[in-house]
């Protein structure tokens, strides 16, 4: 590691925001649909305000929706980091210079959401399934079908990018099922369909939503990107040791009414909310990405993380609550 840049670290980590200055530029974090749970951590650095407790005071979430457009953002540098982890893999794929920060989901959160009819998974055979062509949606649902022995064409698929437009498809029966994350789902549920397979179930401690840069960002702004990775991982340590008040942020980020639905996404998932960064985590990613794929590319997943700043955050952050838990 280059002498700047470990000054740079501590400098950050060591020294509280108002002695090391704070860092008052807009930053841009993309997120590619609103009020989903694999996106919490970056809603709770907002309302606690830990992004301002480590010198960030102008953090912007947007959301981009469709996952090709947040990967185009990050690539072109509109915006500085994304959540877009999936479609972010194909990226990588062709050698883009994306890195991975920190992996801040690790649960698949979809559910295949199928009308009453529907009573297991051969009985999609043949009917039209809603997804996102070059989203985590349509690989995801391809990696299943592999599972169990389906091929690529064993159902028919319509694209549709954003979650209001696949719940109109099933409530206008133009679709039998949706691959959905929650709470996006709930209205859904309480209409009579139900969740016939929930992806996190199937495919066990696989990272679904992380924090990355383009290495140009990591190299020019260090300090920055320290303070990105702190302000998540403490949002993620308080989201598993404060049950109340981040049901309160699933309620406000997903515009949700029902109480008892968020306490249940939180219940479901709440293991889910740990900083983690590792090779072997964003292989299994790939893994997934590989089922829509023709031919298996040679990944190297070890060349796309950038854990420097993940271990200090842990050490930095360690006497945190939930640091242990």
């Amino acid at each position: 590691m280059k002498r700047s840049l470990i000054v740079a670290i501590l400098l950050a980590v060591l020294l509280p925001a108002g002695a090391r200055g704070q860092y008052t530029k807009p930053i841009y974090v993309s997120l590619p649909g609103p009020g989903n749970v694999q996106h919490l951590a970056y809603y709770i650095a907002k309302e606690r305000k830990f992004y301002e407790e480590f010198g960030l005071t102008n953090v912007n979430i947007v959301v981009l929706r469709g996952n090709a457009m947040n990967v185009q953002a990050l690539v072109s540098g509109s915006v500085h980091y994304s959540s877009a982890f999936g479609p972010s893999m194909h990226a990588m794929f062709k050698g883009e210079s994306i890195r991975v920060l920190l992996q801040i989901f690790n649960q698949i959160p979809f559910g295949l959401i199928v009308n009453p009819e529907i009573k297991r998974l051969e009985d999609l055979k043949g009917k039209k399934v809603a997804v996102t062509f070059g989203g985590s949606t349509y690989s995801v649902l391809q990696a299943l079908f592999a599972k169990y022995g389906y091929s690529d064409k064993f159902a028919e698929y319509i694209n549709i990018p954003d979650n209001e437009g696949k719940a109109a498809a099933l409530m206008q029966n133009r679709a039998s099922a949706a691959l959905m994350a929650p709470p996006t789902d709930r209205h859904l549920i309480n209409a009579g369909f139900k969740r016939l397979v929930y992806m996190g179930d199937e495919f066990k401690n696989v990272p679904f939503s992380a924090l990355q840069a383009m290495q140009k960002q990591v190299q020019d702004e260090p300090d920055v990107t320290q303070r990105m990775v702190n302000a998540i991982t403490k949002a993620l340590y308080w989201t598993r040791t404060n049950r109340d008040g981040a049901i309160d942020i699933i309620m406000k980020a997903g515009r949700m009414n029902e109480r008892p639905v968020a306490a249940s996404l939180y219940d479901l998932m709440r293991d889910a909310y740990v900083p983690a960064l590792s090779a072997e985590g964003l292989y299994r990613r790939a893994e997934l990405e590989f089922a829509v794929l023709k031919e298996k590319p040679n990944f190297k997943s070890e060349q796309f993380i950038d854990d420097r700043f993940f271990k200090v955050a842990l050490k930095s952050l360690a006497k945190e609550p939930g640091a242990k838990s």
